[in-house]
């Protein structure tokens, strides 16, 4: 009988120690919004369930990263978009472009299904029943992009959120090592939850993530209830780019709402505008409130920007735009 793809996300388990995969799926096993399709033992059975079954996540021991083949199928799961979830043995998070987690970790959550079940938002969900758009949550997505001057620009959008506002993906350009302080930060402005992003994770009202460190982009999954880090090559000059997450909510359509707010370049203009010629309403930031005027001014003079404002009233235009109807926000 072929695997119920019905669940919210579906897992791969790459593991070649059969007493702890075991382990591992009997707890994901009793998770109901998680769905197996799959356990390999070595790289050769996980390239054939990885191509056949194209699950939302892999979950693979370390020790399988050390062999001489990895890299030819962590570049499979690149080129797939799939997430990866590397699981290391006691308390040490395992090292590399991958999201990790440890076996410590699993053991507080009690087990992984359940720590599945908290990493990637499954709990936020009502019995899901099929893929969750921006519509059925009641809200569009929005995404939003800053770098010079987006910290305190983030803080004032962000301090007009209810706390259940639109779910909303952020690419600030910061350094990795800020990256933690800047979600706390944010978090307590914020009525809404605030944090870096992980793998897979679901896209829920009242949940705001933001992109983690600076080695992989983020991006949306239409219909726009997962989000996605993928390991790649700068784009526009950073990563994670503006651009890759902008890029991806084009696919949204409608149901997407993008803002890119002050900061030094044009990373966002080229996905702003790509987003606007699919139907999502787009915002940028007047030269007026912004601390650098170059990315919104690449967009403004492009024509990717629906509507500029200043940044006190952003998050109010995104809150309107963002629970607006489809039909509504085509005609303006």
């Amino acid at each position: 009988m072929p695997p119920d793809r019905s669940s919210s996300l579906s897992v791969l388990l790459l593991d070649p120690r059969r007493h702890r995969s075991h382990r591992y799926l009997h707890s994901i096993a009793e998770a109901p919004d998680i769905s197996l399709v799959g356990c390999a033992r070595d790289l050769t059975q996980a390239y054939n369930s990885t191509e056949h079954e194209h699950p939302d996540l892999v979950l693979l021991a370390e020790e399988v990263t050390r062999l001489g083949n990895f890299p030819m199928y962590a570049a499979m799961l690149a080129a797939l978009e799939i997430d990866c979830i590397v699981i290391a043995a006691g308390h040490r998070a395992a090292p590399g472009p991958f999201s990790s987690a440890t076996d410590a970790e699993i053991d507080r959550a009690g087990g992984l299904g359940p720590f599945l079940a908290a990493r990637c938002g499954l709990r936020r969900m009502a019995a899901p029943t099929g893929p969750i758009s921006g519509r059925a949550t009641g809200w569009k997505t929005v995404v939003i992009g800053a770098s010079t001057g987006g910290v305190e620009a983030l803080i004032r959008v962000l301090s007009d959120y209810p706390e259940t506002g639109p779910p909303t993906l952020i690419v600030q350009h910061i350094s990795a090592n800020f990256l933690p302080g800047l979600a706390q930060r944010l978090d307590r402005h914020c009525a809404a939850t605030v944090r870096p992003a992980a793998a897979s994770d679901t896209l829920a009202p009242g949940l705001v993530l933001l992109a983690p460190g600076n080695d992989r982009h983020l991006s949306v999954v239409a219909p726009g209830n997962r989000c996605r880090l993928t390991p790649g090559a700068p784009v526009s000059g950073h990563r994670p780019s503006v651009d890759v997450l902008f890029h991806s909510a084009a696919a949204l359509g409608p149901d997407a709402v993008g803002v890119l707010l002050t900061g030094m370049g044009r990373d966002g203009a080229e996905g702003l505008a790509a987003m606007r010629r699919a139907g999502s309403w787009t915002i940028g930031q007047d030269e007026a409130s912004s601390t650098v005027y170059g990315m919104p001014r690449a967009a403004h003079q492009m024509g990717a920007v629906a509507q500029q404002l200043s940044i006190t009233r952003i998050g109010s235009a995104l809150l309107s735009a963002a629970a607006q109807s489809t039909e509504r926000s085509r005609h303006g």
